[in-house]
């Protein structure tokens, strides 16, 4: 029998990651309401301008993905379905750090969804070649490609059992 430190278990989560630049958003300045031109009579302004939103570029911050382990396999580790490569992971995604407040003279704008979920999947098993059903088995550390399509791992799983 091979002993497998740690198995990524229903419900273990994945490590914490954050995919760059995921998140969109627009930037505009606020172009303050001036007089150009007054009257030489009454000294009263006659050609006011300004007082609109113009363009000052885009921007972008990163998606925080969290998760958790999706799996219903027969094999129970102390009641709970152990993991294999192809279970799915199900996952939440944040703006992170978040789109900047607006203030009243720079006005920052989603362009892209700010938050969202989805599924992820396990890439990987264990280096040990135990399989379930022909799918290798997952530890603690084995990848995970998350919905949004990058790449993280397991943390945390079942203690030590006998295969």
């Amino acid at each position: 029998m091979n002993k497998i430190a740690k198995i990524a278990v229903n419900g273990s989560k994945i490590v914490e990651v954050t995919k760059p630049e995921h998140v969109t958003y627009s930037i505009e300045n606020y172009v303050p309401k001036y007089c150009a031109g007054y009257d030489p009579d009454t000294n009263l302004c006659v050609n006011w301008q300004g007082g609109y939103w113009t363009s000052a570029g885009s921007g972008s911050t990163g998606a925080k993905i969290t998760g958790t382990v999706s799996s219903s396999s027969s094999l129970k580790v102390t009641g709970n379905s152990a993991a294999k490569i192809g279970d799915t992971t199900n996952e939440a995604w944040v703006a992170s750090p978040p789109i900047p407040s607006s203030n009243g003279s720079t006005r920052y704008t989603a362009t892209s969804p700010v938050s969202g979920s989805g599924q992820g999947s396990i890439t990987e098993g264990n280096g040990k070649n135990v399989k379930l059903n022909g799918q290798l088995i997952a530890t603690v550390g084995a990848e995970v490609t998350t919905c949004l399509g990058n790449k993280t791992i397991i943390a945390d799983g079942n203690n030590l059992i006998n295969m």
